[in-house]
């Protein structure tokens, strides 16, 4: 389709609103084909040839009805808007359940046709968006997986990624929370050797201290206090494939000490048993804390570190990456209502989920994204379906700071508005246990 101006289908038994309209769209800068007979329409409606077209509803020998669902199967690419005359509105709504964008009343002014149309125009805009990155995420395929970025600074460590993902290095991801750091894991996995082998993952901050050591290596039938079966660890479980250890960082030290032994020895014991058990076995890592300052404040073992960092990953959060926010905010509203039209974003709306600072990263994107959609109820989304957090963004965007004190003033502010701490953890995306290890580290 052009980029210069937007081809505009107009379909009309009326001959005055016909002219009307035609006049009226080619004065907003469109060009405009109009017609007055359903078939001589639809013999025009060639894919690639049309961004919307304005149908009436009642007409004959075809209403709009079943010229809409020609249109859907013929040009899906189109935006298609239902024009009626007051009393029919039930029939439009109906339309709009079976694909159409919206409908138009009628009598309406020139102003109101210029607001509308502006408005479908920015529609039909973000679902080729969203078409276009769901195409590349299809060619990604040999690419970065389900990772979508135009950011050049994530794709040279992606690109990195890819280089090491046929090694058995052992790859260690550093990011702040919700910067997709399973998802990189995830593709180093799928893109290696082991594809065919299992991808288990660990959360480190989610077990109970007590039991993490049996959830890695697995125990014997009385180990310890409900310990009523032998049962496998993860690393059984991943023999043949990829470990990933989530938030390696929380890990308690005596724990690390076995884990090193298993990185360099590949064979563990089960807890409560003698028997030494040997896997083959990648390790992938990741952590959202400095673990250089945990090595310097003895919280994290320097051997072990150099066993899990045999290359180093390091995801830019999302604030140093701000051209990839409309781009991930189309494709999260084209999935947040499945089978639906994508909804549109107002120009105000936009503005202020590019000035956000998203200390929850794409985590948090996907939240306010799919809350905005669900709240306009498939209209426009407007600032007033934004969080309070970020329809201030323009006028109290935070200094940026170290990563620490970015995470404490985030979790901070979930706290404050949350109703308890497993509500806070929802918002977080994270695990009320360690939502509570992370208060109690930072004296909240």
């Amino acid at each position: 389709m052009p980029d210069s101006a937007p081809r505009v289908l107009v379909l009309d038994d009326e001959p005055h609103v016909l002219k009307t309209l035609t006049l009226a769209l080619q004065s907003f800068g469109a060009e405009v084909d109009s017609f007055a007979r359903p078939p001589d329409a639809l013999a025009a409606a060639q894919p690639g040839r049309y961004d919307l077209a304005l149908v009436d509803l009642m007409m004959q020998p075809m209403d709009g009805l079943e010229v809409l669902n020609v249109l859907r199967r013929r040009v899906p690419e189109t935006t298609v808007v239902l024009m009626t005359a007051h009393g029919s509105v039930e029939t439009a709504v109906q339309a709009m359940r079976e694909g159409a964008y919206d409908y138009l009343e009628k009598p309406f002014d020139l102003a109101a046709l210029r607001a509308f149309f502006d408005r479908a125009m920015e529609h039909q805009r973000l679902r080729q968006e969203v078409a276009t990155l769901r195409a590349r995420l299809a060619r990604q395929g040999a690419g970065y997986g389900p990772i979508l970025t135009d950011d050049p600074a994530l794709r040279d460590v992606l690109d990195l990624a890819l280089a090491v993902a046929d090694s058995n290095l052992a790859v260690l991801i550093e990011g702040e929370s919700g910067t997709g750091k399973e998802g990189v894991a995830q593709m180093i996995h799928e893109k290696s050797p082991r594809a065919a082998g299992p991808f288990v993952r660990v959360n480190s901050a989610a077990l109970p201290e007590s039991l993490i050591e049996s959830e890695l290596f697995g125990h014997a039938k009385g180990a310890f206090t409900g310990a009523t079966t032998d049962r496998i660890g993860r690393f059984e479980a991943a023999d043949g494939g990829t470990i990933f250890l989530d938030e390696i960082g929380e890990m308690p030290l005596p724990v690390q000490a076995k884990l090193l032994r298993v990185l360099q020895q590949k064979e563990f014991e089960r807890v409560g048993e003698t028997k030494t058990r040997r896997v083959d076995v990648r390790v992938v890592a990741a952590t959202n804390q400095n673990l250089d300052a945990a090595r310097e404040e003895k919280t994290f073992r320097d051997d072990l570190f150099y066993r899990i960092a045999g290359v180093r990953l390091r995801l830019p959060p999302l604030r140093e990456r701000p051209a990839d926010v409309p781009l991930l905010t189309a494709y999260f509203a084209g999935n947040a209502r499945p089978g639906a039209s994508p909804p549109t974003f107002a120009p105000e709306a936009l503005a202020l989920l590019r000035a956000y600072r998203w200390p929850g990263n794409v985590r948090e994107l996907i939240n306010v994204v799919e809350r905005a959609v669900v709240l306009a109820r498939g209209g426009r989304v407007e600032p007033h379906h934004l969080p309070p957090e970020v329809r201030t963004a323009e006028d109290a965007a935070p200094a940026p700071g170290t990563l620490a004190e970015v995470e404490e003033a985030h979790i901070r502010r979930v706290l404050a508005a949350a109703k308890d701490q497993a509500d806070a953890a929802r918002t977080l995306g994270i695990d009320p246990t360690t939502l509570w290890r992370k208060r109690k580290r930072l004296g909240l």
